[in-house]
């Protein structure tokens, strides 16, 4: 266990390991740059530099240039950083800290592992207890947010026209990486969804949960009791938008210690709210949620007419392109008539990889359910290597040229930036 999880803590043990990097030993710590008063370590650029040495073709370059080009890189987010009190930006330590749960959680749940085996294995492989963990990732995180939102507020979000897509995709076409071992394959998903007499019976059940509530039993007390939410006792951010819509509405109607008196339902289920706080920029809320979960006739009457359609598909009734436009649930692909586009074999959703594993060039799938839903796919095509195009590529390459356009953006703003702050390097 110890030795699975430690391939997933490596990027924070680098930040504790730096003497373990191959180019060459640490025997005192020192300064190698100041950037706006910040400094920079020898231990920070030796751990950066043990992060590059997966790089292709970074171990074939001198070993000097190797240390300068990463702590130029080093000096360039600290430039970065130094826009921090310029622009009044800062990160809500609640945010942070959900962000720092959700990791810590995630992390051992891909390893099927409790919380407290991950944290013997921190220990184990790199010496420090959960606390000091949580603290480099808070620093981490914190860091990463911050630049994410420099970036927002000086590059913002590029669209390039199609003019800018073509003229860039004629210039770099070659440099643009291929796909190997390639995959086309379509879905149709149709969503198990419970009964308008199920969902109102668990509705019933959250308003009898708001009218204990103002009969005077403790919010905590009924959370603890009924919410199926395991963050019913710990307070939630939500930034202006990243919630869902109605959710949202809810809780901006109420006053700061106030709950709702309907429940809102979301795609998690029928939520009581309360609103803990209110900023410009988000609210802070509670909740206690009721999940609602579909019965068997519910499942067995989707499955049912998933079947159906996909034996008019195979009768030639209706194609599986129009099929998916009509009837899947699939929002990413529906409009796409189900199609996810051409994929790397070794990027596709391990749940569906298996599934397409056992089917033949236009086979179609038996209905598998996959996340509250069934789903039926089929194998469109496959090719052991492709070139993106144009035409069956669009939407990857308008993203690969929107990326080039913010990073050249983004560059110039650094090089301007670099002027501004001061800057010595003892390297």
């Amino acid at each position: 266990m110890f030795r699975i999880l430690f391939t997933l803590l490596i990027c924070i043990s680098s930040l504790f390991a730096a003497n373990n990097a191959k180019s060459e030993p640490v025997l005192l710590e020192s300064i190698v740059a100041v950037v706006d008063g910040k400094v920079i370590l020898r231990s920070d650029l030796m751990a950066q530099l043990y992060q590059y040495q997966t790089t292709p073709g970074f171990l074939q370059l001198p070993e000097r240039e190797q240390m300068t080009r990463v702590l130029d890189k080093i000096i360039e987010e600290k430039v970065l950083l130094s826009r921090v009190s310029r622009d009044s930006i800062t990160v809500d330590d609640v945010e942070l800290t959900q962000r720092v749960d959700s990791h810590v959680k995630g992390l051992a749940a891909r390893q099927g592992a409790t919380v407290a085996a991950l944290e013997k294995a921190i220990k184990a492989q790199l010496g420090i207890n959960m606390a000091q963990y949580r603290e480099k990732l808070m620093e981490r995180f914190r860091d990463e947010m911050l630049l994410s939102r420099i970036r927002q507020k000086h590059v913002g979000i590029i669209s390039p026209t199609k003019k800018e897509v073509e003229e860039f995709y004629a210039i770099y076409k070659d440099s643009i990486p291929r796909q190997y071992d390639c995959l086309l394959f379509s879905t149709i998903s149709l969503a198990i969804e419970p009964s308008k007499q199920i969902s109102d019976s668990v509705k019933n059940m959250a308003l009898a949960i708001i009218d204990s509530l103002d009969r005077g039993v403790p919010w905590t007390l009924m959370a603890k009791n009924n919410s199926q939410d395991s963050l019913s006792d710990t307070s939630a951010y939500l930034r202006r938008g990243s919630g869902e819509a109605d959710y949202e509405r809810a809780a901006m109607r109420l006053r700061i210690g106030e709950w709702a008196d309907q429940p809102v339902l979301t795609k998690e289920g029928w939520n009581v709210i309360r609103l803990l706080g209110k900023k410009d920029d988000g609210i802070k809320t509670a909740r206690i949620l009721l999940r609602v979960h579909p019965s068997n006739a519910d499942s067995a009457n989707v499955l049912r007419r998933l079947d159906s359609l996909k034996s008019e598909v195979e009768r030639g009734k209706i194609s599986f392109s129009k099929a998916a436009e009509q009837f899947s649930a699939d929002r990413e692909t529906s409009y796409k008539g189900g199609s996810f586009g051409w994929q790397e074999r070794k990027q596709v959703d391990p749940t569906y990889g298996r599934v397409i594993s056992f089917l033949g060039l236009g086979e179609i799938s038996v209905p598998e359910i996959i996340d509250g839903s069934y789903r039926i796919f089929r194998l469109d095509s496959e090719a052991p290597i492709r070139e993106y195009n144009m035409e069956e590529d669009y939407p990857i390459l308008e993203n690969i040229t929107s990326s080039y356009m913010s990073n050249k953006k983004l560059q110039s703003l650094i090089d301007q930036w670099r002027n501004e702050v001061y800057i010595d390097i003892r390297l």
